[in-house]
């Protein structure tokens, strides 16, 4: 019985603490690219509603790709518009996706998943944003690209200046 009762206590510590590592999730969200692979001219867009508290937000970029990949890198052009101020931010991000060894340095078996930084924004309680992604390599279709994403997570970063950081 004592044993049942520290197990049941576990888990619900457990719970506790997943459910407060979703709670920093602010918007998470991927499209699916479909065959033959990603068109240079298929800009993705992304609506993140008003966030609901004040905070220094993380914007991620992220990818999940399969075998086919050709490439080493990819390049991906971002851009973030803040509303209701209208502050436009435009990043490129030189995503590696294999290392000069050629091992993936993604995490998966058959397809392979990768996070990239984009930027830290501080955002006020009912800012929403629109973002835009779109590749930037010279072929025009990227095979091998299953899904681009969108993660918005509410950080502390602490010696990050948001302000700064904007271009």
């Amino acid at each position: 019985m004592r044993n049942c009762r520290l197990v049941i206590a576990c888990l619900l510590a457990l719970l506790l603490a997943l459910g407060a590592c979703q709670s920093q999730v602010a918007y998470h969200h991927f499209r699916h690219i479909s065959s033959p692979g990603w068109d240079k001219s298929d800009t993705l867009h992304f609506d993140v509603q008003p966030m609901t508290e004040d905070g220094n937000y993380e914007v991620l970029a992220e990818l999940r790709t399969d075998k086919n990949y050709p490439f080493q890198k990819l390049t991906l052009m971002v851009t973030e518009k803040v509303y209701p101020s209208g502050l436009i931010m435009h990043d490129v991000l030189d995503c590696r996706l294999v290392s000069k060894e050629g091992v993936i340095e993604g995490d998966g078996i058959s397809a392979f998943q990768y996070q990239f930084h984009v930027r830290y924004l501080n955002l006020h309680k009912g800012d929403s944003l629109h973002i835009c992604v779109a590749h930037n390599m010279k072929r025009e279709i990227m095979p091998g690209i299953i899904d681009v994403g969108v993660l918005i997570a509410n950080k502390v970063a602490p010696g990050v200046d948001s302000q700064k950081d904007k271009k």
